[in-house]
């Protein structure tokens, strides 16, 4: 089953300051709508909408473009998975809570056992665009970061739509990497710090980042540390979000999977 591609989406206060703030990173954006209020940025394989005044409810989103929407929506319905209805009612809602109009597009929205607001989108007219030339900046292979309660029961979750755990050289039993496709989330049961939807970013030149980090001003949550095994930093986002950048020997070259 395909899940369709993942942008990790984020209700911003001031859609031009939190932009400029990833382009300092590197990102580029590839697509603008919303009369500007949105954007969708690209570095390397994280993809990251924000969205100024428009999304609802406006939380952080994982939304998943494109995928088998329907197989998925079976699915949830029969484990039982909390849906999510519009709070604006259209007249092509499903009892179920899908959203299907007549052009064939299709949506709908769920939570995960922790809470986690997904939204799967099918708009035939959407593609994905990407940026031209390579990234400006090595920021490594990335992942979304989740905090849970239990780890088998998010797993038990998204392999609903189609994820399949990758083992990892670490806790097995409260971490678990989430594979579908190019998208990778990472399930973490008592070990985020925040405890809260973090993007991390795996392998990358930390010296580089962490150099373009203070050229910027960006300014560091936690500055960067570390020792022969390896280094760290953290920074948050205009709107509180934390990115956290890591380079680990023992994790080698962390092929995208």
């Amino acid at each position: 089953m395909n899940a369709g591609w993942l942008e990790t989406s984020f209700a911003v206060v001031d859609v031009e300051r939190t932009r400029a703030f990833y382009e300092a990173l590197g990102f580029v954006v590839v697509d603008t709508a919303d009369e500007g209020r949105s954007h969708t940025m690209v570095a390397g394989d994280c993809r990251v909408s924000i969205f100024q005044g428009v999304l609802d409810p406006p939380e952080t989103q994982l939304i998943f473009w494109n995928g088998d929407v329907e197989a998925m929506m079976d699915k949830l319905v029969a484990a039982g998975a909390e849906i999510v209805l519009p709070s604006k009612p259209s007249p092509h809602t499903q009892p179920s809570g899908l959203v299907t109009p007549p052009n064939g597009d299709a949506c709908v929205m769920v939570r995960d056992p922790d809470g986690q607001l997904l939204f799967l989108i099918r708009m035939a007219e959407v593609t994905r665009s990407e940026p031209a030339g390579p990234p400006l900046l090595a920021l490594g292979r990335y992942d979304v970061a989740l905090p849970v309660k239990d780890v088998a029961r998010t797993v038990a979750f998204y392999e609903l739509l189609g994820f399949e755990r990758r083992p990892l050289p670490e806790d097995e039993a409260r971490v678990a990497a989430m594979v579908c496709g190019d998208a990778r989330i990472t399930l973490y049961q008592g070990y985020l710090d925040p405890a809260e939807p973090q993007l991390n970013f795996w392998q990358g030149d930390i010296d580089a980042v962490a150099e373009q980090a203070r050229r910027q001003g960006l300014g560091f949550f936690r500055e960067p540390a570390g020792d022969d095994s390896g280094r760290a930093f953290m920074l948050k986002d205009p709107d509180g979000r934390p990115l956290f950048f890591i380079n680990m020997r023992k994790y080698g070259e962390a092929p995208r999977p």
